[in-house]
């Protein structure tokens, strides 16, 4: 591949970063909803014409996995075969999702994780990592 190609690539998907947008800053964690590993939310969306918010789902089971009773983010996830009894705690800082996971000794302790460090919005669509949930114009609320 010529340097050019590969420049050209790597400018358009910086391109696609700055176009995405911060979880909490762009959505409105208010009416964050976790079901299951299921987090759904209204997002701003891109058209400014139109200015609105999306419903957006993303799963999160492909986001985190659990190492040893910790949650860390990670491409294949999985978290939630060994994790269980999971909430938000959210404030206009953090939007922190705990779960009890097995630890080292296969007993169950307290995790969490800060999503706003790891979940973005592009369009109304929540996503992370190489992950993208989907979006609906209608949503629960």
């Amino acid at each position: 591949m010529s340097i050019v190609a590969f420049v050209m690539i790597a400018l358009g998907f910086a391109g696609q970063l700055v176009n995405s947008q911060g979880l909490i800053t762009n959505c409105t964690w208010q009416t964050g909803l976790l079901v299951d590993s299921f987090l759904g939310m209204y997002c701003n969306n891109d058209d400014w014409a139109d200015y609105s918010y999306d419903w957006t789902w993303l799963d999160t089971n492909a986001c985190l996995a659990n190492s040893g009773g910790n949650l860390y983010p990670y491409g294949s996830g999985n978290y939630w075969s060994t994790c269980k009894n999971c909430s938000i705690h959210k404030s206009n800082v953090t939007f922190l999702l705990t779960c009890d996971c097995l630890n080292a000794n296969s007993i169950f302790s307290s995790a969490s994780y800060d999503l706003n460090l790891l979940v973005w919005n592009h369009d109304g669509i929540l996503g992370c990592l190489d992950h993208i949930g989907n979006k609906t114009e209608k949503g629960p609320f």
